[in-house]
């Protein structure tokens, strides 16, 4: 419970400090925020150009505990 607490408080605080702040620097601190949001993962490729289509037809994970 102390964990939520600390979060609203520190919530709080940002928002009193984004209403005091000027207009002209609202436009940095909103592309600072966005900048903070992690990347989407980047999904590997199963290449199978090379494979002469041997997984094409068959469930490639149940073969792969056999």
């Amino acid at each position: 419970m102390r964990i939520v607490e600390v979060n609203m408080q520190t919530k709080e605080r940002i928002k009193r400090e984004i209403d005091r702040m000027p207009n002209d620097l609202l436009e940095k601190v909103y592309k600072f925020i966005n900048s903070l949001t992690s990347p989407k993962p980047i999904k590997k490729k199963f290449h199978t150009y090379k494979l002469k289509g041997q997984f094409d037809n068959i469930n490639a994970r149940a073969r792969a505990y056999e």
